[in-house]
């Protein structure tokens, strides 16, 4: 068993946490903001939960029957990024729309992208800290798991070190994603321009929508490499968001 895995979680929850000390530092924007932008991540979410606990996999099946194995990839992308797009740009499009947020500053809407971001890296840690801590501390509970999960969850606790900074790295450059998208749903509400929506809307949908197609075809790769080549995806799509968010910050300081 590795117990070095355990830094991946734990790496995730710390870079949630630094990025809300680091732009409340900043920009000295009220806690509320960040918790706001938090609240609208775990509204979003549910949906989804809900979605994938009782239609994705009768959705993906159907999918597979009627397009094969790629076209099934294609769709189920297309699945996934819209309705990424769809909760997560939407709740926060109703966030800013229909409360005080629409009254925020800029620093103040940003506060809200981070928050969202920083709540997602940090809750979606939480369950694989619990895991790993408790079978790191007693390892004796892998033996009662039936043959098939036990050999399933020792391969993943047998995964190499060099796996704990993909989901570290991957949570970074999504914070910067997840803020994007809010300051272009916050122009959208504050100057009236829907095509800010729109373009969150596109650019979320395409992060999660070609995420499922990359897994497929990077698998001739081996396991680690494929992982990095995955999170090389991310990783370009957060530094366009890096690059969005200080335009976005410039063009609407001088308008």
């Amino acid at each position: 068993m590795n117990s070095a895995l355990i830094l991946g979680p734990l790496g995730m929850i710390v870079v949630g946490i630094l990025a809300i000390a680091f732009w409340r530092m900043r920009s000295r924007a009220g806690l509320k903001y960040f918790l706001m932008g938090g609240i609208i991540w775990a509204v979003a979410i549910a949906p989804k939960i809900v979605m994938d606990l009782t239609i994705t996999n009768s959705i993906s099946s159907w999918f597979y029957s009627s397009l094969g194995l790629e076209g099934m990839l294609i769709a189920v992308g297309a699945y996934v990024g819209i309705r990424t797009g769809l909760f997560e740009c939407g709740f926060t499009y109703l966030g800013f729309r229909g409360t005080r947020l629409k009254e925020a500053s800029l620093d103040e809407a940003t506060a809200f992208g981070v928050g969202f971001g920083a709540a997602e890296a940090i809750v979606i840690a939480i369950p694989s800290l619990v895991q790993l801590a408790l079978f790191i501390l007693n390892p004796a509970m892998l033996d009662l798991l039936q043959p098939a999960q036990r050999l399933a969850l020792e391969a993943q606790l047998n995964m190499s070190t060099w796996t704990v900074p993909a989901p570290i790295i991957e949570r970074l450059f999504v914070i910067f994603v997840h803020t994007f998208t809010a300051l272009l749903v916050f122009i959208s509400v504050v100057k009236g321009r829907p095509s800010f929506f729109v373009a969150a809307f596109l650019f979320k949908t395409l992060l999660d929508g070609v995420i499922p197609y990359l897994q497929w075809a990077l698998q001739p790769y081996t396991s680690l490499t494929g992982l990095y080549l995955i999170e090389g995806f991310v990783v370009v799509m957060g530094l366009i968001s890096l690059w969005g968010i200080i335009q976005l910050r410039k063009r609407y300081q001088q308008s």
